[in-house]
């Protein structure tokens, strides 16, 4: 680069701070190491109480212009209060805890004087850890969100406006006419105040981000000590501003520069008038993205205000062959609705199906059950079956037994009987035999044997 323009145009570099002792001096180091000298380093001191002020004050660069304030205020009046100070052609945003690579205001300024039309610039970064470690492939998505291509101002405005910021803020080099143009910080904003700051810009000026990482971005993975930690309040808070924001954006907007940068998505192309408009920016809030659902009752609010106008039926009839119906079904649909409302009924519908299909396992499982038991009974009722039928079949052998029993007895009886009576016999033959002598006749005899038979 020629010494024509570097002798001349001063950026200022503003860092605010507030109890970051710990890691301040390596932030200062790497602003004041840049090889493009021509900066003041205007550093502003938010009511620090750990020592900031000993740090600042023993570096002995005439560059370093350092304001204290008596109490902490948060970073947008800090920055506002560094702004109203700042006297370069540049301001480059510094955060306390990042540090830049040797040659990033020297690429950008460089950048930005050879494009007059650019309103700032930016860089892709290098996501580290708190000992300056990189992180990158731990911070994929944070990755993905820095690393977002656009080419036209166009292209800018509508991804920040549907899919949020994706600006890295310290590696921000801004033309300071065009922030005196469109204002500072707004104060209500604690979260996204530079999402605010950066769709004011992009509607006002072109940008660019530089393909080449510049700047050591310190990303706390666990979020304990970014401004901007997961917690719930913030995570809210960034919800609320996001809307906020967005709705106060497409409100103030003019009519020249809407039709100019959302033409291509009216309801009808064709419109032109006042009221037409503000339907279309009405539409165009509810419909913006499906992450923020409170646009959806941002949008209505402003077309409320829309249907209240003289012809305002007659509009949205003819222009936008629209009915009074549709929008009261707009109506009867859920508006306030926050992500972790829609997260909780996901869960809850998630928690619902998890406890049907445990049901309906248990269901299953039952009706094997029964149908086991039913097997079961069946079988049981198989066994008293056969049961009662050999209980019946041994009753009747039992009934046989008994009868064979009378007869046996009848038998038993009928053959002492015999045996008495052939005892009987014996005793007569043998009382005749003794009386008689023991030389029988041939006849006798006989009769003997018969007597025997």
């Amino acid at each position: 680069m020629g010494c024509c323009w570097r002798c001349r145009i001063m950026v200022s570099v503003l860092m605010c701070t507030y109890n970051r002792r710990f890691c301040l001096k390596q932030a200062i180091d790497s602003v004041l190491c840049q090889t493009y000298p021509d900066f003041e380093f205007v550093i502003v001191d938010d009511g620090s109480t750990d020592g900031t002020e000993e740090l600042i004050k023993s570096y002995q660069d005439p560059r370093i212009r350092y304001f204290k304030l008596d109490q902490n205020s948060f970073y947008c009046y800090a920055a506002n209060q560094g702004l109203d100070h700042c006297q370069g052609d540049y301001v480059a945003f510094m955060n306390s805890d990042d540090a830049w690579l040797p040659d990033k205001l020297e690429k950008q300024v460089s950048v930005m004087e050879q494009n007059r039309m650019l309103g700032a610039c930016f860089t892709r970064v290098y996501l580290v850890d708190e000992s300056g470690n990189e992180i990158s492939e731990e911070c994929r998505d944070m990755v993905a969100l820095f690393d977002r291509k656009c080419t036209t101002q166009n292209e800018y405005l509508h991804t920040l406006l549907q899919s949020g910021n994706f600006l890295c803020h310290p590696s921000a080099l801004v033309r300071k006419s065009v922030l005196d143009k469109i204002g500072y910080f707004n104060l209500l904003y604690r979260q996204l105040a530079d999402y605010d700051l950066w769709l004011r810009l992009v509607s006002e000026s072109e940008i660019t981000i530089l393909e080449k990482r510049l700047i050591r971005f310190q990303w706390d993975i666990k979020g304990k000590k970014q401004i901007s930690m997961s917690t719930r309040e913030n995570s809210v808070r960034s919800f609320n501003e996001s809307v906020m924001i967005r709705k106060n954006y497409i409100e103030k907007m003019s009519e020249k520069n809407f039709s100019q940068f959302f033409r291509g998505d009216f309801q009808n192309p064709d419109s032109t008038s006042h009221l037409q408009l503000e339907f279309e920016k009405a539409f165009w809030l509810m419909k913006c993205t499906t992450k923020e659902p409170g646009l959806k009752a941002a949008g209505m609010e402003m077309l409320e205000r829309a249907m209240r106008e003289e012809n305002a039926m007659e509009t949205l009839r003819a222009h936008f062959h629209m009915d009074i119906f549709d929008l009261y079904q707009w109506t009867g649909e859920h508006m306030y609705k926050t992500p972790w409302l829609i997260s909780e009924i996901e869960e809850g519908s998630q928690q619902l199906a998890y406890y049907k299909d445990i049901i309906r396992q248990k269901d299953e499982y039952i009706g094997q059950q029964k149908e086991q038991l039913e097997k079961q009974n069946a079988a049981i009722e198989q066994q008293q079956e056969y049961i009662e039928g050999q209980r019946r079949q041994t009753a009747h052998y039992e009934e046989q037994l008994d009868e064979l029993g009378r007869r046996m007895e009848q038998k038993t009886g009928q053959l002492k009987k015999y045996e008495d009576k052939i005892r009987e016999q014996d005793e007569m033959i043998q009382t005749y035999a003794n009386s008689t002598s023991w030389k029988i006749t041939e006849p006798m005899r006989k009769i003997m044997r018969l007597l025997k038979k």
